[in-house]
């Protein structure tokens, strides 16, 4: 099968040479395309230099690139028949068994994003795509900047149907860890975005490479070509992209995650014995545990500071209600020093120290304070979800107290103090602020557990070990 775009002209025995180059495992063959000499009101720098042998894979700063080889070089052009990554639209030959076992044409409207395309798919087969310097044909297209790049709009569509097959192979595992944040502009907010962060510099401690990215960005072709795309689940679906690994990390809202969406993913982690269950018999689809986490390099116990000194501390954002640890101090006569925002709406504006804390500074916050308290979104609270918040103020050595859920002594036995209603919040906090040498040593048996088991090094481990399990 041969084909030929209208702003190409093989010349003399052009198409011969390229059908001959077919068998021995070649199942595409593309000439060295040439700028013709325009005329003058159309002339360029480019006219009778090649313009492309074929095409290259590379990426920059993990952004895929599509080069065209040779592009530029004077004429001749010497040298042999060469294996290349794919070819343009521009003048193709094709085995024709081949191209029916690849699946003909694909979907794609674009006649370079269509030859590439197939290129790939004839090249996953196990077949070979060479370019054949003897076969001349001019190419009278644009000249494109970038050494004869295709249009990024075509990179955008390869990269949604091939995934990894677009970038060179790797010794190195490329993460994509995609939050719930919506944008760029607000992510540095959001929890989710601090805790992905963690797990990719762990990863890249490892040997991998990581990049985080919020929503907005879960369709760049630096994302869709990564390894292995990482969604920690937020209220939105992310989509999967065919040859990547799609890794789905419940940690929050699960009463969002749908069988449908397990289905669609490789492996789906969660950060709840009861939920995880409750997903196996639901999904075909591998369901491994991972608990939240902290970063023990960055929560660590700290010098108090006495502008974050405060008895009670409480660090969350309001999500438009009024959460019950607070509701349930103010019950009970404990005004608590609240850093996050929208409280001015429900609780006397004095007890709000700060709208935002950076999570750099984070660690200063729970440090100085007499006592963290910590409770559970309903959901979470009914599926076992135990909140991030736990994990990172015990690795500062921070005496919690927070709504009881089983979860909690299973996991870090009598270090973190519960209650069920306001009176035993007030009785907890009443005891621990009255016996700190007791407050601090419980608090430390916390951090001794976190250390011991729920670092991100210890998720990075598991996620690495079952990663490799599934390939």
């Amino acid at each position: 099968m041969t084909f030929v775009a209208p702003t190409t002209t093989p010349l003399g025995d052009c198409l011969a040479r390229l059908t001959a180059a077919l068998g021995r495992g070649v199942v595409a063959a593309t000439p060295l395309l040439v700028h013709p000499a325009r005329p003058w009101w159309r002339a360029t720098p480019d006219d009778l230099l090649a313009r492309e042998l074929g095409l290259s894979f590379s990426e920059r700063d993990g952004v895929p690139l599509v080069g065209a080889n040779a592009a530029g070089a004077a004429l001749p052009y010497p040298g042999p028949v060469l294996d290349v990554a794919a070819a343009s639209g521009a003048c193709l030959v094709v085995d024709r068994a081949a191209f029916d076992a690849a699946g003909g044409a694909g979907p794609l409207a674009d006649a370079d994003a269509a030859a590439i395309d197939l290129c790939l798919r004839l090249r996953a087969r196990g077949g070979r795509v060479v370019a054949v310097p003897g076969a001349l044909a001019l190419d009278d297209r644009a000249v494109r900047p970038g050494a004869g790049a295709v249009a990024p709009a075509v990179v955008r569509a390869l990269a949604d149907r091939h995934g990894p097959r677009l970038l060179p192979r790797s010794d190195r595992l490329r993460f994509a860890i995609t939050v719930a944040a919506p944008s760029p502009k607000v992510a540095p907010r959001w929890g989710d975005w601090h805790f992905a962060q963690a797990l990719a510099r762990t990863l890249e401690r490892r040997g991998s490479s990581a990049r985080v990215q919020p929503l907005s960005s879960a369709d760049d072709p630096a994302v869709r070509t990564c390894d292995v795309h990482v969604v920690v689940r937020g209220l939105a679906r992310v989509r999967r992209t065919p040859g990547q690994q799609h890794v789905v990390w419940v940690i929050s809202h699960p009463e969002t995650v749908t069988a449908e969406e397990c289905d669609e993913a490789d492996l789906v982690l969660v950060a709840s014995e009861r939920f995880a269950a409750h997903l196996r018999a639901r999904t075909s689809t591998p369901v491994a545990v991972l608990l939240q986490a902290t970063d023990h390099h960055r929560f660590r116990p700290f010098p108090p500071e006495a502008r974050h000194a405060h008895e009670v501390t409480v660090v969350a954002k309001t999500r438009d209600v009024l959460r019950p640890m607070v509701a349930d101090a103010l019950a009970m006569g404990i005004r608590p020093a609240i850093y996050g925002n929208g409280w001015e709406r429900f609780v006397d504006p004095a007890l709000v120290v700060a709208q935002y804390v950076p999570n750099e500074e984070l660690p200063i916050v729970y440090s100085s304070a007499g006592v963290v308290l910590n409770d559970h979104w309903g959901t979470m609270r009914e599926w076992g979800f135990v909140s991030n918040r736990i994990f990172d103020a015990l690795a500062c050595g921070a005496p919690v107290v927070s709504d009881d859920m089983p979860e909690i002594a299973m996991l870090f036995g009598d270090a973190v103090a519960t209650y069920r209603d306001p009176k035993e919040l007030a009785a907890a906090v009443e005891h621990l602020l009255a016996e700190p040498g007791e407050a601090r040593a419980r608090a430390q048996r916390g951090r001794e557990a976190v250390l011991r088991s729920h670092t991100f090094d210890h998720r990075a481990d598991a996620l690495l070990e079952l990663l490799a399990g599934l390939r």
